[in-house]
């Protein structure tokens, strides 16, 4: 993902969140609507302390702005694990968690 693609959005979706109109927020972090209006768009290039101003004025952490969403977390209560049961033997496993790309690891439950 483009990194002015990942600054748009978060931008927008802490703008939202904080209930902020554009106007708003352009002026208690003392840039340009045009400004603010093009880095939501993704056609923006942001300085560094621009982006710093406007969390301050989201009153978010830097890096919320500029990292990557993170994957969303599922949470599988105890018992409630998709399970196959064995054929040959009295055990049941399921997976509680597939491998994301580039890794090399899955997280299983198996009831014996």
């Amino acid at each position: 993902m483009d990194p002015r693609e990942i600054i748009a959005a978060a931008l927008r979706r802490e703008r939202d969140r904080a209930g902020l109109s554009l106007s708003e927020l352009a002026k208690r972090a003392g840039i340009a609507k045009s400004t603010l209006s093009q880095l939501e768009s993704g056609a923006g290039n942001p300085s560094v302390e621009t982006l710093w101003a406007l969390g301050v004025a989201l009153g978010v952490p830097f890096s919320r702005l500029v990292d990557p969403p993170g994957r969303a977390v599922q949470v599988i209560r105890a018992g409630d694990a998709p399970a196959i049961r064995s054929e040959q033997a009295n055990f049941t496993g399921g997976i509680l968690s597939a491998c994301p790309p580039g890794a090399r690891r899955d997280i299983h439950v198996i009831t014996l």
